[in-house]
């Protein structure tokens, strides 16, 4: 059973590389069309985080977000007001648009990486994938200190 568990240690650590540039392909894939860029905002990560944060809540978000949304309404992607001191940030049609195909993006990676097993087979693998993961989150070890040494994501 050793030489099997190693085995497939293994071949999950391989596996999660390919999962990973997969995932790195489609992002490219569509920054080279031009999707879900926005120019002058300069960390597309968070841009894409506050669309999707902004799609949850209909009636807009209030706070401080004056640096984080020019670049937003800049690209008609939201609309903000401002009412007794508050800040408020909602999403435009195009807005709604562009989160809704960062979901699609998603939908297309997850597509690009399991699209070789059936329906079947990706339950047994997500059920056998869950144990693990039940079992690594209840192991007395410090995954905080951890992420903190190994720059882990």
């Amino acid at each position: 059973m050793s030489e099997l568990t190693t085995k497939l240690f293994l071949d999950i650590k391989e596996f999660e590389k390919y999962q990973e540039m997969l995932k790195c392909q489609v992002h490219i894939d569509e920054e080279r069309h031009g999707e879900y860029c926005l120019p002058g905002y300069p960390d597309r990560h968070n841009f894409h985080h506050l669309l999707r944060i902004l799609r949850d809540h209909k009636d807009g978000l209030t706070s401080e977000l004056d640096d984080a949304t020019s670049a937003l309404v800049n690209n008609n992607l939201t609309t903000t007001t401002t009412d007794n001191d508050k800040h408020r940030i909602r999403l435009t049609d195009e807005g709604i648009e562009v989160a809704h195909k960062l979901l699609t993006r998603r939908e297309k990676i997850t597509e690009a990486a399991y699209r070789s097993l059936s329906e079947n087979e990706q339950r047994d693998l997500d059920r056998i994938i869950n144990i693990l993961l039940e079992d690594y989150k209840n192991r007395d070890v410090n995954y905080t200190g951890l992420n903190a040494i190994c720059n882990c994501k």
